[in-house]
């Protein structure tokens, strides 16, 4: 990756799952915004596959943030150009970036 200013040229938002109490003895999970950050995202891939006979893409970015934020792991998500991506990776091994890797299913028709 690039590791010039201009590269983070797209606006995220970055959201940690907040669990409360639904009244039933269950829980409900909601996000709420973690932070607001400049990213680099890099072209995002895209897999088909079928899922009990339906068709299904997924279609996974990969983000890089400076300075690291240590806080950001697995199973937040990522709000970018009006879709919601879930976090299956997050590197924080890097003292001055954190990648992450997220991902966004579209269920087939």
């Amino acid at each position: 990756m690039i590791n010039g200013a201009t590269d983070r040229q797209h606006r995220i938002k970055i959201k940690r799952p907040v669990t409360s109490e639904d009244g039933y003895g269950g829980l409900n999970t909601s996000y709420e915004v973690h932070s607001e950050r400049w990213a680099q995202v890099l072209p995002p891939s895209f897999k088909e596959q079928l899922a009990r006979g339906a068709p299904v893409t997924r279609e996974t970015i990969t983000v890089e943030i400076r300075p690291a934020d240590k806080a950001v792991k697995r199973g937040w998500q990522i709000e970018w150009e009006g879709e919601t991506y879930v976090l299956t990776s997050a590197d924080n091994t890097y003292r001055e970036r954190t990648l992450m890797v997220a991902q966004l299913y579209n269920p087939g028709e």
